[in-house]
């Protein structure tokens, strides 16, 4: 009898064995598994106004809508008239301006990467030392980056400015590095080291020349001088601006009387408009003074 009870009882234990480890190996694991994902990081766009494009995985762009969510490696751009502001869940904000085009490189909890391909985005980000907000701003691996700030950054292919209105950003290139604080801009050219940061002017230059009226000529000519790394758009197109400020740009016009707008914007949040008197374009008429001829 004791036999029997003992035989008995190891068959017990070893069942509950064999099932501990069945469930050990088998069912909690399918439980895990079945357990939700945490979601993705993305960025939303919440805010749009004119043209504004969005593409995936397959480079195709198509018309953003309010609600459009990006994901790493997607790309955004605006159109002359447009723009766009995009929210991360961690409450980091990028508004783009006109004519920008920016990739998202990487986006996690504790990093979030953009690509300025070119024009002018502002971003806020909330302090927190754990996360990690960076800008590309060329292909030779000049970037801005922060863990709390308010900053403008504007990119044109040849170099990027930027400007601090709250916290520090680090603007790095060439192997340099420089810390602007609020109230301050610093600046780079592509393949060089960032200059030393710079007090943000009060003001914002803009000097244009008009094209003199009236004129035969169609196509017009608009010139003119600001401040360096200000963007400047001419009769609703973003231009380019060289390195000392200068701009050009050719208008065409019809026949009649046309008036035009020239302005300027800057990584310190100044905006000058600049309206032009009348301009007379009247193809059929010669305005050329000929000498009289007496008789």
């Amino acid at each position: 009898m004791k036999g029997r009870a003992a035989l008995a009882a190891a068959i017990a234990v070893a069942a509950l064995v064999i099932g501990g480890a069945y469930w050990a190996f088998f069912v909690r694991p399918e439980s895990h598994s079945d357990a939700p994902a945490a979601a993705p990081e993305t960025l939303a766009v919440v805010q749009l106004e004119g043209g504004v494009e969005v593409a995936g995985a397959d480079g195709v762009f198509h018309p953003a809508a309010a609600g459009t969510r990006l994901s790493a490696h997607d790309r955004i751009r605006t159109a002359d008239d447009g723009g766009a502001v995009l929210r991360a869940s961690d409450g980091s904000t990028v508004k783009l301006s006109g004519a920008t085009e920016a990739r998202v490189d990487e986006l996690r909890r504790e990093l979030k990467r953009l690509a300025l391909r070119g024009g002018m985005i502002e971003a806020d980000v909330p302090d927190d030392p754990a996360r990690l907000f960076e800008v590309s701003l060329d292909d030779q691996g000049g970037a801005a980056r922060t863990r709390g700030a308010a900053f403008t950054a504007s990119a044109d292919g040849s170099g990027a400015i930027v400007g601090a209105r709250r916290g520090e950003v680090i603007l790095s290139s060439h192997g340099r590095e420089v810390v602007i604080r609020s109230g301050q801009f610093a600046r780079f050219q592509s393949g060089a080291p960032p200059e030393a940061p710079q007090p943000i002017p009060p003001s914002l230059f803009l000097k244009v020349d008009w094209p003199a009226s009236p004129s035969r000529q169609k196509q017009l000519e608009v010139a003119g001088k600001t401040d360096p790394g200000a963007r400047v758009q001419v009769d609703g197109h973003w231009v380019p601006v060289g390195r000392d400020g200068s701009y050009r740009a050719k208008v065409a016009l019809p026949d009649g009387s046309h008036e035009l707008r020239v302005r300027a914007a800057d990584v310190g949040g100044h905006v000058v408009d600049e309206k032009s008197p009348k301009i007379v374009i009247d193809s059929r008429t010669d305005f050329t003074v000929h000498p009289q001829k007496w008789k």
